[in-house]
């Protein structure tokens, strides 16, 4: 694995850790996107298509490092299994590894844990135990004692830390499980091996212990390549329903697609709450419940332009994509604050309703567009990706820029508009109250 992945032009730094005896870890830092000719996504895909050839290994993943320490999810993709027995647990990990093969979209597939680690059971004799006067922990130490050793002593350099010893069974004295029961168990009565008082089975254990709601869990994690995460879960859930579970047992799906689902609705509610707020700002500065309504008209108009934007450039709908949104919201109704303030001044003033608006588009378009442009251009950095990194917070620039664009367009021509529609209700309830025909402003 080390000639595949070493062999990469451009690389910075490679080296290994947090390797056991049945699993390794390799990290490489390549130069930045702007001083290589392959993006990562292509050469992750490249080193999958060779490490498949090498034989012996069981699972294998291969993801760029990001703020990947900082996360909270194992993987993009996580399948959760969960249930009271192992056993069973492995049996339906197979069986959701099968379903999930062959998803377009979904590379390195793996389990958590297999029943594979080769462990022993012993069986003690009670009578045996009983007749030398021992204890599950008598036994227990004495095997420890002669597996992974007991501290003896130190050894003490000047000028050194010292430097602890153990002492333990020679290495080919205990290098197999059919060894431990020619162990010696101190007794009253002198030392016995343990094969007089226990009978040894081999057997075979998950390697660690998950849970998940005091349950007993087995993950199944995945990347998605290619599709958006959004897309993965879907196909992964449709397959997942095909998987028959024995009572007591369950799945569901969790990693990034579960962090999204949350920070959606954490966004979707501080969306909410922003227009409440604005709508409260905007009633207090016009003194009016109705000329609110008018100025957020165009929030609708311009996060329509932001979804535009993304189908354009190709972008996931996504959490920063959601920040663009709360972004536009609080930007677009600058403009229609602006053409409603100069049309009730003007009618203030006697202007007629009707050239109040009209001069309200012509004055006030030079100064929308110009906010509107700089805002824009400030944002182009953001919308190509021009710096490294900024590949995961470009759908902000794309929905703030597309909405601005879009929603400025349409700002100009629909607002005006509702404001004349509005503004004719409110003269025909009038009407119906009895009172006078008065322009409102």
């Amino acid at each position: 694995m080390s000639s595949v992945v070493g062999s990469e032009p451009g690389e910075i730094s490679f080296g290994g850790g947090g390797a056991t005896s049945q699993t390794g870890k390799i990290k490489v830092t390549l130069v930045d996107r702007l001083h290589r000719s392959k993006t990562i996504w292509q050469i992750e895909d490249e080193w999958r298509a060779q490490l498949r050839n090498i034989q012996g290994i069981k699972s294998l993943q291969i993801m760029e490092y990001g703020a990947t320490p900082l996360s909270t999810t194992r993987a993009p993709l996580d399948v959760i299994i969960s249930g009271p027995d192992p056993e069973v647990l492995d049996h339906l990990g197979g069986k959701v590894m099968l379903a999930l093969n062959g998803t377009p979209g979904l590379v390195d597939l793996r389990r958590s844990w297999y029943i594979d680690k080769p462990d022993c059971r012993i069986k003690l004799n009670p009578e045996e135990v009983t007749y030398f006067k021992l204890s599950q922990n008598d036994i227990a130490r004495e095997l420890k004692v002669a597996v992974k050793g007991v501290p003896a002593s130190a050894m003490r350099l000047q000028g050194f830390l010292d430097i602890p010893i153990h002492v333990q069974y020679a290495g080919n004295e205990i290098r197999y499980p059919s060894q431990l029961q020619d162990v010696y168990i101190n007794t009253r009565s002198g030392q016995i091996p343990l094969r007089s008082i226990a009978t040894i089975h081999p057997h075979r254990a998950q390697p660690f212990i998950t849970r998940e709601d005091l349950l007993p869990t087995l993950d199944i994690t995945g990347i998605n390549r290619g599709y958006t995460i959004g897309h993965v879960s879907a196909m992964v859930a449709k397959r997942l329903k095909k998987v028959n579970l024995p009572n007591g047992y369950s799945i569901k799906l969790s990693g990034t697609t579960a962090d999204m689902k949350t920070g959606q609705q954490e966004m979707g509610r501080a969306l909410r709450i922003g227009i409440v707020l604005l709508f409260i700002l905007l009633v207090a500065m016009f003194k009016s419940f109705l000329h609110p309504f008018t100025i957020m008209a165009a929030i609708p108009l311009a996060v329509a332009g932001g979804f535009w934007g993304l189908l354009i450039f190709d972008k996931p709908m996504c959490k920063p994509a959601m920040m663009g949104l709360i972004l536009l919201g609080g930007t677009i109704v600058n403009n229609s604050i602006l053409l409603l303030d100069f049309i009730i001044t003007a009618r203030a003033n006697g202007v007629p309703r009707n050239e109040a608006i009209v001069q309200s588009v012509k004055l006030r378009l030079r100064p929308i567009l110009m906010t509107t442009g700089s805002t824009i251009i400030g944002l182009v950095p953001l919308i190509f990706e021009m710096a490294v990194g900024l590949e995961r917070m470009s759908p902000l620039g794309i929905v703030a820029a597309s909405g601005l664009l879009a929603g400025t367009v349409l700002t100009m021509v629909v607002i005006p508009v509702i404001y004349s529609l509005l503004d004719d209700l409110a003269g025909f309830f009038r009407i119906l109250a009895g009172k006078d025909d008065k322009p409102a402003t």
